[in-house]
């Protein structure tokens, strides 16, 4: 499968919703984001939809979100997405425990649920695909079972305790994902850093990670075109932090396509905690960007 396929869907359903859809994160999380992105091709609208990320004290997370494709792209094809994650983050490491995808629309679903135990996908199930050259896909190992992630918690990078948010160091990791078909790393290294100036909103720094697509397995053998593509692909996320800086997500993304440029970011990013740093009630900050 083409990384930007690959790559396009696992946006799909993060960055792009409506309205959440799947469990909400628990009642009893710290800290919660709400964040409206909006998506363009080739400098065209495309979607925008809603994150809703809960982070409780422990470091345990859940996200959900609905996705739906917008504006002229509606014109080509209608299709909706929702998912649903959860895990917890701790000192470098992001650890999966749930994760579910449905995609509806086209001329067929893709829906998978999985569960994870120790970094092990201990439960799956997938509905049966039929895409082109999809009966040639490299076959997948019980060791691509192991050791992953899911594809939402590879756009959340947790940072050490007394790191910086902004070290060059937060970018440099490598995400093991295995999406419930195909198996594929994700390399970071550090980009630069960026300043986000929002009117209403976030403003500050944001940390621009290059990330490089490596596909495992599961996948169909690639053309030498898809090859060549593939190895001068423009992939970069700009992370910037949430809640004291324990973690770090995604505030703009883009990717490199054969039709332009994908670019999906945040013009709302609302934070609300409702504890602070000593323990007593926090005032709730929120804020937006507005919509360009």
């Amino acid at each position: 499968m083409p990384v930007h396929r690959t790559i396009l869907g696992g946006l799909a359903v993060f960055g792009l919703a409506t309205q959440i859809a799947g469990p909400h994160p628990a009642a009893a999380a710290e800290t919660r984001l709400q964040a409206t992105y909006a998506a363009t091709i080739a400098g065209f609208p495309i979607g925008s939809g809603n994150l809703d990320f809960g982070l409780s004290g422990n470091g345990e997370y859940r996200a959900a979100i609905d996705a739906q494709i917008r504006g002229l792209a509606s014109l080509i094809a209608n299709r909706s997405a929702s998912a649903a994650a959860s895990g917890k983050t701790g000192g470098r490491d992001v650890v999966s425990k749930g994760y579910s995808l449905a995609i509806e629309g086209g001329p067929q679903a893709n829906v998978v649920e999985m569960s994870f135990n120790g970094g092990t996908v201990d439960r799956l199930s997938a509905n049966e695909l039929r895409l082109p050259g999809w009966d040639r896909r490299i076959p997948l190992q019980p060791e691509h079972k192991r050791n992953v992630i899911d594809p939402l918690a590879a756009f959340v990078l947790s940072v050490p305790p007394g790191r910086d948010p902004m070290a060059k160091e937060n970018c440099d990791r490598t995400a093991r994902v295995f999406d419930g078909r195909v198996r594929y790393d994700l390399r970071m290294i550090y980009g630069t850093r960026m300043e986000v100036q929002g009117k209403e909103g976030y403003s500050g720094p944001a940390l621009v990670c290059a990330v490089g697509y490596k596909p495992i397995a599961g996948y169909r053998p690639l053309s030498p075109e898809e090859e060549k593509f593939e190895r001068n692909l423009e992939f970069s996320i700009w992370f910037v932090p949430v809640d004291d800086a324990r973690v770090l997500l995604p505030y703009k993304i883009v990717v490199g396509t054969p039709i332009g440029l994908l670019q999906v970011y945040a013009y709302r990013f609302e934070v609300k905690s409702s504890r602070s740093a000593d323990g007593s009630p926090a005032i709730e900050t929120t804020g937006s960007v507005p919509t360009p």
